[in-house]
Order: C-alpha cells, then sequence, then structure tokens
C-alpha cells in the first residue's frame, strides 16, 4: 500500500481543520494503488494531491474523483468495493473540501475589486450626464456583453477589460457626445418654427411578399397588419410608410393620427388555423424605424413600443397618438396582438377551411397565390389603415437639455469662447462624469489635451468636444472610486456614487452631489434620509427591474423560449415582457410600503394587465375594453385560482417560465432554482457524465418515476432528496407558467404535486410548499440580504461576510423584515460603507 500525501492537519489561507479520517483511509483503500505517483491510472495521481492548495489542477482531480464515485465507475469492478456507507461518506468529505477550494479561488477576501460600469450602468449614465433620451439610442449596441457571476452583471472581478471594449467606448464617447450636440439642423430650428405636417394616403407598399397581392386587392389604397412584430419570419408585421423616406427631422414629441379598423373579428376560421385571440380587440402598436439602417418591413435592434390602442372593429374611425421620435426615425405600425405564423395560415386555411373560402378561390395552388387569393377575398383578421398624418415637432426649443449639459449652459457663439472659459466648462463636466471632483493633475492633462486640439486647428468648439470625448474613455469616468487602503471607509463622494447606482443605476443626482460636496452625506441621519428618498423616486425603477434581473436571472426570460406551436400566445401577446413587468411591480409594491420580506412567498396579491390575467384565468376581472392597463389583483377573491398555488413569487409566470426549459418543465431544473435563489442552499453540480432525464420507455410512467428511479441510487439521492420536491410542487405549472392537473402525454396522466422535504415536513402543491419555505423564513431573508449587498458592492459575498450579514437582517425580525427598511439597513451596514 502506498502511502498518501494528505495529513491529517489541513491549513490553507488562515484556516485549519481536521481531515475527516474516514476520507484518508477511503482513498488509501480504493485509490492509490491505482492513482499512485509512480504510474497514475488514467493520468489522476491522487497519491501525490498537495490538499494545502487550490489550484484548479487539484481541483479537477477532486471533481473526477467525486464524478467516477457518483457514478459508481470507480472503484473498478475486480477491484474492492466499498459499502455504501463508506462511499458516501467519502462523497461528502471530497466535496465539502473541494468547495473550500472554489470559494479561496473566487475570493476577493471580502474587498470590492475595482470595476467598471456595467453595460446596463454606462448607458444609464451617459444618458443622465448629457441628458439623452436613449429610447431610440443605444450606444452600448455594440458592446460585448458583460460577464455573468452567480447571474449578477456587475461584479467587478467578472467585468473584464479588452481592447475591443476599448474600442466600443471610443466609439461610444463620439456618438453620445454628438447627440448631445448642436447640430446644423438644431441651428435651423427654431422657437419660432411652425411644426411641420405631412399626410399620406393612396399609396401604401407592402413588404415584397404582400406587395403583389394588394396591388390586385386594393391597389396600394390601404395599409394592412396581419401578424404580432415578433413572429420569426414577419409578412405584415410592421406597417410603414414607404414615401418617408428621410424620417422626421429633428428629435422631437410627434403627433401621429391614424386612419384604421379592425378587419374580420367575426372571421369564421378557427385558431387552429389563424392563431390569434379574437375575444381581445386588436391593438394598433406605434413602434419607430430607423431610416439609416432600412428595411422597414422587419424588426430592427431599437424597437420600443412607443405606444398602442384598441381599433374599432365597427368603421374607421381616428386613433391619435403623441410620441418621441429621434431625427431621421418614423413611425412604424403594428398590430400588437395580431396573428402568429401569418406566412404558414394562408396553407393551413387550405388545409382547414376549403368548404368555407369562395368558390372562386378554393382551388388555388402554391402559397404565391394562395396569398393572393386570401388576401383578396378571404376573411383574414387584420388592421386596416387608409391615412396617416405626421405633425411636429410639437414640444421643442433651443437650447435642448443635452445641449446645457453638455456645455454647462447654452452653446456659446464663436466669439464668447475664451481659454479661461474652456478650463470652467472642462472641470465642469469632468466633475459631473467623475462623480468627485477632478484632481489638479487630471485637470491640467485635460486642459493640455483642449490645448493641443487648438494648436492642430480646431476652433474652441469642437476642441471642446473632444475634450469631453476623452473625458468619457478615461478610466476616472469608465471605473468606479476605489481607497487605495481597502479597509477605510468611502468618501463621501464615494458613498454618494455607491448609493446612486446601488439604488438607481446611474451617477448620483445633484442633491446627492450637493451633499457629497458638503461632507454630510455619511452622517447616519443623511444617509438614511437619502435612502427613503432614492427608494421614492421613479429613478429607483431602474434599480428594482436590475436587481430582479440578476437575483433571479429574470433576464434570461426568453433565452429558452417557449415552444412556439404549443405556446403561440405567449408569442402574440409578448408575454415575457408583461411577466418580468409583474415581477417588477410586486417588489416595488413591497418597497413602497415597506411590506414584510418573507411575504414574497405567501402574499395573495400581485399585478396584472389582461394578457396575464388570461394566463391565470383571472380575466373576468380585467374588461377586453382595457387591456393595456396594470392593477392590483387578490388571487384570495377566486379561491379556485388561489388554491392553485397564486400569489407571491412562485405563483407568478416570470420564476415559472425561467425556471422550465422551454419545452416542458423538470422538477429538477425547478428545485435547484429554489434552492439557489429563494433558500440560498445551492448543491454541488452534477457529475459530467450524468445522462439527462429522457422519457422512460421501460415501465417509468410519469417524471416523477424516472426520478424516483434515477434517485434510487443513494449516491444520487443525496442531492436529489433535496431538490425534487421542491420542484414537484411546481409541476401544476406548464412551461409558461399556466396551470395544469395532467401532463400533455397520450394517455394523459394526472400531476402528483406532493413531496416531503428532508425534515419529514409534507406538503401538497405550490400553495402548501410555500408555507413551508415561509417557515424557514431566516433563509429567504439572509439569501435577499446577501443578493442586495452583491448588487450594492459589486462583488460576492463570502464566507467570511457570515456575521455582517447577518447582523444588518437579524434585529429586523420582530417586524418581519420589512423590505424597505432592510435595505436601508444594508446602506447603513459597515460592508456598504466600507
Amino acid at each position: 500500500m502506498h502511502g498518501i500525501a494528505i495529513g491529517a492537519l489541513l491549513v490553507n489561507d488562515g484556516y485549519a481543520e481536521e481531515k475527516p479520517i474516514d476520507v484518508t483511509r477511503f482513498l488509501e483503500a480504493y485509490c492509490v494503488d491505482c492513482h499512485s505517483a509512480d504510474d497514475p491510472a488514467g493520468q489522476r495521481d491522487l497519491e501525490s494531491l498537495d490538499w494545502s492548495a487550490s489550484d484548479f489542477d487539484t481541483q479537477l482531480s477532486l471533481q473526477d474523483a467525486i464524478d467516477q464515485l457518483t457514478l459508481r465507475s470507480m472503484p473498478p469492478e475486480d477491484s474492492d468495493q466499498p459499502t455504501t456507507k463508506e462511499r458516501l461518506t467519502a462523497i461528502d468529505g471530497l466535496t465539502e473540501r473541494l468547495s473550500k477550494m472554489r470559494e479561496v479561488t473566487t475570493s476577493t477576501s471580502g474587498q470590492t475589486v475595482l470595476r467598471r460600469l456595467s453595460r446596463r450602468e454606462y448607458k444609464r449614465t451617459v444618458a443622465d450626464l448629457l441628458q439623452i433620451d436613449m429610447t431610440m439610442f443605444d450606444p452600448t449596441l455594440e458592446f460585448p456583453g458583460d460577464n455573468l457571476s452567480e447571474h449578477f452583471d456587475n461584479v467587478g472581478d467578472a467585468l473584464v477589460m479588452s481592447g475591443h471594449l476599448l474600442e466600443r467606448y471610443l466609439a461610444a464617447a463620439d456618438q453620445c457626445v454628438e447627440k448631445a450636440r448642436n447640430t446644423a439642423t438644431d441651428r435651423m430650428w427654431s422657437e419660432s418654427s411652425e411644426p411641420k405636417q405631412w399626410v399620406f394616403r393612396d399609396s401604401f407598399v407592402q413588404q415584397a411578399e404582400l406587395r403583389t397581392a394588394h396591388r390586385r386587392a386594393f391597389r396600394d389604397r390601404y395599409l394592412c397588419l396581419y401578424d404580432h412584430p415578433f413572429n420569426d419570419k414577419t409578412e405584415g408585421g410592421y406597417g410603414h410608410i414607404q414615401d418617408f423616406t428621410d424620417g422626421v427631422p429633428v428629435d422631437g414629441i410627434y403627433e401621429i393620427r391614424v386612419h384604421a379598423k379592425a378587419m374580420h373579428r367575426d372571421t369564421p376560421y378557427t385558431d387552429r388555423a389563424v392563431r390569434i385571440d379574437l375575444e381581445e380587440p386588436f391593438r394598433l402598436g406605434v413602434r419607430p424605424g430607423d431610416t439609416r439602417i432600412g428595411d422597414m418591413p422587419h424588426r430592427q435592434p431599437i424597437q420600443p413600443l412607443l405606444a398602442q390602442a384598441n381599433v374599432s372593429d365597427q368603421s374607421f374611425e381616428w386613433i391619435t397618438f403623441q410620441v418621441p421620435l429621434d431625427r431621421g426615425f418614423v413611425p412604424r405600425f403594428t398590430f400588437e396582438n395580431g396573428i402568429h405564423d401569418v406566412r404558414g395560415s394562408f396553407g393551413r386555411l387550405y388545409r382547414l377551411h376549403r368548404e368555407d373560402l369562395p368558390r372562386s378561390i378554393r382551388n388555388k395552388k402554391g402559397i404565391f397565390e394562395q396569398r393572393i387569393a386570401i388576401i383578396s377575398e378571404g376573411q383574414l383578421p387584420h388592421i386596416r389603415i387608409d391615412e396617416v398624418q405626421i405633425r411636429g415637432p410639437i414640444e421643442f426649443s433651443l437650447p435642448t437639455q443635452s445641449q446645457l449639459a453638455l456645455f454647462h449652459g447654452p452653446p456659446p457663439t464663436d466669439a464668447e469662447w475664451s481659454t479661461q472659459q474652456a478650463k470652467q466648462r472642462i472641470d465642469s463636466f469632468a466633475s459631473r462624469a467623475f462623480r468627485r471632483p477632478p484632481t489638479k493633475t487630471e485637470l491640467a492633462s485635460l486642459t493640455s489635451f483642449y490645448e493641443s486640439r487648438r494648436t492642430i486647428g480646431e476652433n474652441c468648439e469642437q476642441a471642446y468636444v473632444n475634450t469631453v470625448k476623452a473625458i468619457l474613455c478615461s478610466p476616472a469616468f469608465l471605473y468606479f472610486q476605489n481607497p487605495a487602503d481597502s479597509s477605510a471607509t468611502l468618501t463621501d463622494h464615494g458613498l454618494a456614487e455607491r448609493l446612486s447606482y446601488f439604488l438607481t443605476s446611474s451617477m448620483p443626482d445633484a442633491r446627492l452631489r450637493q451633499l457629497a460636496d458638503q461632507g454630510v452625506l455619511h452622517e447616519e441621519a443623511t444617509l438614511r434620509a437619502e435612502v427613503k428618498r432614492l427608494l421614492a423616486s421613479s429613478e429607483s425603477d431602474a434599480f428594482v427591474a436590475d436587481f430582479l434581473d440578476n437575483w433571479l436571472n429574470l433576464r434570461s426570460l426568453g433565452s429558452m423560449p417557449p415552444d412556439p406551436r404549443g405556446f403561440w400566445f405567449f408569442y402574440a401577446g409578448d408575454l415575457s415582457v408583461d411577466m418580468k413587468t409583474e415581477t417588477e411591480r410586486l417588489f416595488r409594491d413591497f418597497i413602497d410600503r415597506d411590506i414584510p420580506l418573507v411575504d414574497l412567498l405567501t402574499t395573495s396579491h400581485s399585478f396584472l394587465n389582461r394578457d396575464m390575467a388570461k394566463l391565470y384565468g383571472v380575466e373576468h376581472a380585467f374588461p377586453a375594453e382595457d387591456a393595456i392597463s396594470w392593477r392590483r389583483f387578490d388571487f384570495s377573491n377566486d379561491p379556485a385560482v388561489a388554491r392553485e398555488g397564486r400569489g407571491g413569487l412562485l405563483g407568478q409566470a416570470s420564476i415559472l417560465t425561467v425556471s422550465a426549459n422551454g419545452i416542458e418543465t423538470s422538477p429538477v431544473t425547478r428545485g435547484v432554482w429554489l434552492l439557489d435563489n429563494i433558500l440560498g442552499t445551492p448543491t454541488p453540480p452534477p457529475p459530467d457524465d450524468v445522462p439527462a432525464i429522457e422519457p422512460d420507455t421501460r415501465g417509468a410512467k410519469t417524471i416523477r418515476d424516472q426520478l424516483t428511479r434515477h434517485s434510487d441510487d443513494a449516491t444520487c439521492n443525496q442531492c436529489h432528496r433535496k431538490i425534487d420536491p421542491l420542484g414537484f410542487a411546481l409541476e401544476g405549472f406548464d412551461a409558461i407558467g399556466q396551470f395544469r392537473r395532467t401532463y400533455n402525454t397520450k394517455p394523459r396522466r394526472p400531476i402528483d404535486t406532493s413531496g416531503e422535504l428532508p425534515g419529514g415536513a409534507k406538503f401538497d402543491g405550490t400553495a402548501e410548499l410555500k408555507q413551508q419555505l415561509a417557515a424557514q423564513q431566516e433563509f429567504l431573508v439572509r439569501t435577499v440580504t446577501e443578493r442586495l449587498l452583491m448588487q450594492a458592492l459589486g462583488r460576492r459575498m463570502e464566507p467570511i461576510d457570515r456575521a455582517a450579514i447577518d447582523a444588518i437582517w437579524r434585529p429586523l425580525k420582530s417586524e418581519g423584515y420589512p423590505t424597505a427598511q432592510l435595505i436601508e439597513a444594508i446602506v447603513l451596514s459597515d460592508l456598504f460603507r466600507r
């Protein structure tokens, strides 16, 4: 028997622990003979492992050993075999050690690493710094995606800098400053200028696939919208105005009047053929189109919904919108809840409704002729527009807010520029961009840069503008302030910066900056008041959205899209946006009313619009005429729906969709999601060689049967007994969060949502599981506190932080851990101020 270089005492990075003798004996008894230093089988030397090390090679060896033991691949069949108890003890011991090695590897020793602005923080910062409307403008569009750490996009050591990103920063600075700057077009426009008007009628050219059909049917008299704007291959998804070639001349608010009618809401065709919810009024939307990109009939990178309204199906009526449009953009019209896959509907109509078609077109062959025939003589649901009027800008003045922000006042004329004025403007802009006063060295460098641009012949304004671009590419703008002494408290400016990016995802506003300049922000009463002010402001909506993206991984909604055939209404209603909105509104309500955090699991209320109400089966409380509005709804008013488990995070479609795979549900996936994000007790990753659980044709009738067979092995059961019961409770919801009682199988089999937690607590369904989880409320509170601190500090929470974290939330126990007070306690903590 070879000796093993493990040692009885492990000492590493300041901690010492006794290595369980069972693991040592296990490796000596069953592993080292083959995996020795002299002739290691599979190039895995377990004899000379340095257990005090935490390098990746050592971690790889340990992970491989754990995997092989879990899979029962090792020891080989012809070798002595351990008992089940010995195997499980070894796996637990090795897993514990591997976890500590990984903690050491990823640790930042409880310090926030110097970090840059994340992509979302950069975008919001330049928007506030230069007062730019980002509705149709995104300077980060070509930035590489930020690396995520535990779903978070703002962890310092994960936010790498690259040559490519530096190039993108240069380009973005140029785009932002030039957009804010007073252009030649703006100079030609004055406050006294009358709004311009454009009228379009009788010449509506459809996209190529529909052009011939529309000329035959309507002679281009109508602009027709057929499918919703999220189809992969839209036909009539984006109604564009062919003759509006250059778009609007200047950024501003424009009045859009549309003469429209909803056609064939009473169509005889079934939803199998046209895939549209005919119970709902048709909704006309306005989305921008960039004339510089062209390709108006198809999706563009930036196309937010600017406005929407119901369309009458009784007669043509005028619908008026007031929307922002940037220079060079045009309004495009969309059928927001239109047909899903209109391209395929032409063929489906001939297959399913041939006898319902006019006799003259029943026998048309081929998609081209069938499309023409259906548009000309069929009853395909659509929105028809026969006139569009555009007027504006109706709100415009000079100087613009962007110009005032860029030049620290109205743009001076050439005669008004002086070197002293330039220095003052550079100082002022740098102070706002750096979120602190610039140092003398920084200011001298920027002034020198300005003078160098003047030397090469640039006028004062151009030299100043180029200096501003340099400021936007400087480390002082791109990176957060970091004291040289990591144990020191933040300066008032550093505290203002951290607080602002925590609660608004952007730079400090004027009030925060004033308090920092006065040196009083660090005072507890002042800091507490600022937390309350920021949380009460609309700017904190960005915090709510960003934090939920990070904590609950809601940003991945849509990354595994549901099956378009089985869940076409998910796309026709753009439900992924509504799902996120529901969760954001609920968390916003918890902050505004300072509701106990644990109620996130057990509350009976949420906030819905009609599309979400239909998904949950409570549309009776949301009139079809007002499908756009959001309002509070208490599921306890509908006992049948409440019994399904609605109310609280675990009953929300966002959570149920993000924890599914898009096609079907998995108790394992949802169970792991709950352990990670709600209880904060993640399980080790499964061995690499464990196959995915596929439908079992050998007698397993349900996913529960399959998992029971999978977990019969004691090594697998170690984790699955924690994971599977949590996931089973959510099996009553499908891949987009709809309630169900049976699986979509033939024959349909009933769903069993009962389970038992490792401690013996039993439950049946989501509603009872929520009560069990609420009884372990400290796990949820600690998890949310850790995630909030990650958001605030830009680093992972580590074991060294445990005592400080517990000191934040424990004093709030008697009050049930109120949400807003918890956030306030985080800001007032030593962790936040260091």
